[in-house]
């Protein structure tokens, strides 16, 4: 009987990887919004009993803070693996770059212009070909968005 004395199939998978890192990132950003978020978004008040113009934003960074936190903390003794193939992170930065475009871009063309065609160019680039969901979900998404932000939340959209 012999013993394996070969060390690579006793390597222990790192713990903490491109996952807990991408995850603390987003924790990271969270706080530094939470913390900068008075500071950062003008609040019109016309003496409205409901939300402000802070309420969703506020929301959704407790919201992605929470999430980040609960993962860490799901996943704090499992060893993690790669995300995928390098192929799959052209998708992701050409998401990227498509919402640093839109950024850019929503001064001069608009809210709903913007944000509806990104909806549809990202419906498309994620593998939705039914023009329902593909056209018609991101412009009915637009204009609620729109709608909800301007009159419900007084807030001034370009």
């Amino acid at each position: 009987m012999s013993i394996d004395t070969n060390t690579s199939s006793h390597r222990r998978m790192p713990r903490f990887g491109l996952q807990g890192c991408t995850c603390l990132g987003i924790l990271l950003v969270a706080a530094i919004g939470l913390l900068t978020l008075q500071d950062q978004v003008t609040v019109f008040d016309f003496g409205d009993p409901g939300p402000d113009a802070r309420f969703f934003p506020r929301l959704v960074l407790w919201l992605l803070a929470l999430g980040a936190v609960l993962r860490l903390w799901r996943h704090r003794r499992t060893a993690e693996t790669a995300i995928g193939p390098a192929v799959g992170w052209i998708r992701v930065l050409f998401v990227m770059m498509l919402m640093a475009v839109a950024l850019a871009t929503m001064p001069m063309l608009g809210f709903i212009i913007t944000v509806a065609t990104i909806g549809i160019v990202l419906a498309w680039l994620l593998g939705e070909r039914h023009w329902l969901f593909n056209v018609a979900l991101p412009l009915i998404v637009t204009i609620a968005i729109f709608w909800a932000g301007r009159h419900l939340l007084n807030l001034p959209l370009p």
